[in-house]
């Protein structure tokens, strides 16, 4: 049977430890564990709410590291401040929910004064008791009442905010918000002020929505109810959660998307089998079918705490890629098809540990690899050999001053050398036929540096150019010899220490340009790794290519020198 680590029978009920992370344990008071109560016998039943519960504290976890260490941003994007005003929008509709539900202190004190007013009535003891009332039936009137002069108050203030452009009145909500995403913001941030302009339009247009609620209307995002799973025989009641009527019909099933995602582009077959595994496994935990419009979020970090369970027997990799896929497919609903309005899972993660064992090349031995013919007089393979003729000579001196990849270097086309803003660029793209990136990030641009120019790549394309201006960078280079090459190459120069490949001048890349203090967006941005940290640091910063290429012009190998060998034409 399925289980979930820290699940505990304590007496004849099961009870759930959850223990404290050591870095958030001050954020709790200086607790290490904590204990909550399943309510239930059923050793089944304690597993699905144990998992519920374990997936909520992985949440509360995950945001208190982030609001504990902040990102500073340097520029609030349009898109960063919309996404903020429509925290702020939520911030005031899930306030007005609690009220509603009964669970706000001063609602609570307003109608006890309301009540007060009511016949006193005693009971045997003398006590004096307050009609009691079915919590089915919501509010009373005097709850009522108390709330509808609580959102006049809080929509009159905020309408005179609006009205007097009082932006500072939003200021510290904002920066609330922007701490819970992973970032802070200050007076000096670009940008400030026109997200506080749209915070402050949000926040308003929050408040007349509350008084809508007051009159009995219904919200534009509030047209059906939606139970995020079937109810139990447990009085713990289901998830609800307010979602438009989706424009097509709710029986379409995850079953059916992946039916749909299949069809619309050609995918390898491993990849393939594991998406159709991922999705068993978060239909094993979450129940079949998976009906694609009552998927919710608490049910994809119920997934994200089941996948990570010792029970699973899984690595944490694949549990990380068994989310990933079946956020696939949600975002493939979302975004192609267009059958549901957003991912609900969208920004739900695993992290995975990164076991490097690479590591940078030493000086020495870069003297050493550069300092052979190949790179000092221009001996580069025969047309008929492995290496690809020039490319043997340019790829390894490109990866040394951008730390591409040998597979992004290896596919260059000649359109991929050229310019933006006037400064030269390689261009990192699966644009062109038979061109591939390993992730989103990996598409990019990276400005050419001095040292190369020097060299002669710009001169190099130009030639290439000439002969076939649509055609590859590397004309006698078969894409997949170039790295079995360079690994025989170097070994037989004398390079064959462990763990030393061509995939480590990235990790010389990023050890000079971190040594050279290097900011890591800009890090990010020219290696094409996936930017860690927060969503504001991974949607919302620009980075301009000036500021790229002052970056690149940082790196400098004084164990390298290189003469001018290309034999460029008059």
């Amino acid at each position: 049977m399925a289980t979930v680590e820290g699940l505990q029978l304590r007496g004849s009920t099961y009870s759930l430890l959850v223990l404290i992370p050591k870095d958030l344990q001050a954020s709790y008071g200086g607790k290490t564990r904590v204990v909550r109560a399943l309510g239930t016998r059923d050793k089944a039943e304690a597993v699905r709410k144990g998992l519920r519960v374990k997936a909520a504290w992985l949440e509360d976890f995950e945001a208190k590291r982030k609001a504990l260490n902040p990102e500073v941003l340097e520029v609030i994007t349009p898109e960063l401040a919309q996404a903020l005003a429509e925290k702020g929008r939520q911030r005031v509709l899930k306030a007005d929910d609690v009220r509603r539900d009964g669970n706000d202190q001063a609602l609570n004190a307003l109608s006890h004064i309301a009540d007060s007013r009511l016949p006193f009535i005693k009971d045997s003891s003398g006590s004096i008791k307050l009609p009691g009332r079915d919590p089915l039936e919501g509010l009373s009137a005097a709850q009522m009442l108390s709330l509808e002069i609580l959102n006049r108050i809080q929509s009159e203030e905020t309408g005179q905010h609006l009205a007097r452009r009082n932006l500072l009145s939003v200021f510290p909500l904002l920066q609330e918000d922007a701490n819970a995403m992973g970032f802070s913001v200050s007076r000096e941030t670009n940008g400030l002020k026109e997200a506080l302009q749209a915070y402050l339009i949000a926040y308003r247009k929050a408040w007349l929505d509350a008084s809508k609620r007051d009159a009995g209307e219904l919200l534009d995002d509030e047209g059906t109810f939606l139970i995020s799973a079937a109810p139990s025989t447990s009085s713990e009641a289901p998830t609800i959660s307010h979602r438009s009527t989706p424009n097509v019909s709710s029986g379409k099933t995850l079953r059916d998307i992946y039916d749909l995602w299949l069809k619309a582009s050609p995918r390898k077959p491993d990849n393939a089998q594991a998406c159709l595994r991922s999705l068993a496994s978060a239909e094993e935990c979450l129940g079949s079918p998976l009906y694609l419009h009552h998927v919710t979020r608490p049910q994809g970090s119920t997934f994200k705490a089941w996948l990570q369970e010792p029970a699973r027997g899984i690595s944490l990799k694949t549990a990380s890629d068994r989310l990933m896929y079946v956020k696939s497919l949600l975002r493939f609903a979302c975004i192609e098809l267009e059958t549901i309005p957003k991912n609900p899972w969208q920004g739900l993660t695993i992290e995975v540990p990164k076991t490097t064992t690479r590591r940078p090349w030493k000086d020495d031995e870069l003297r050493k690899l550069f300092s052979q013919p190949l790179f000092q007089a221009y001996e580069i393979p025969a047309k008929n050999r492995t290496g690809g003729g020039p490319a043997a000579y340019w790829i390894p001196i490109i990866g040394l001053y951008t730390g591409a990849r040998i597979g992004e270097l290896g596919q260059l086309k000649v359109s991929d050398i050229t310019t933006e803003d006037g400064i030269h660029i390689i261009k990192i793209t699966d644009a062109e036929e038979g061109q591939k990136v390993k992730t989103n990030a990996s598409r990019r641009s990276i400005p050419i540096h001095s040292e190369l120019i020097r060299l002669g790549l710009v001169d190099y394309a130009e030639d290439i150019r000439k002969e076939n201006p649509t055609g590859s960078l590397w004309p006698l280079l078969n894409q997949k010899t170039i790295s079995p090459w360079f690994s025989k190459y170097r070994k037989g120069v004398g390079l064959d220490a462990k763990w030393l490949d061509f995939h480590s001048l990235r990790h010389t890349v990023r050890t000079r340009l971190a040594k050279a203090q290097v900011q890591e967006k800009l890090m990010d941005a020219i290696t094409g790794h996936e930017t860690g940290g927060s969503t504001g640091r991974k949607v919302y910063t620009h980075l301009d290519i000036r500021g790229l290429q002052a970056a690149v012009q940082a790196l400098a190998y004084e164990s390298v020198v290189l003469p001018k060998v290309y034999p460029t034409s008059v």
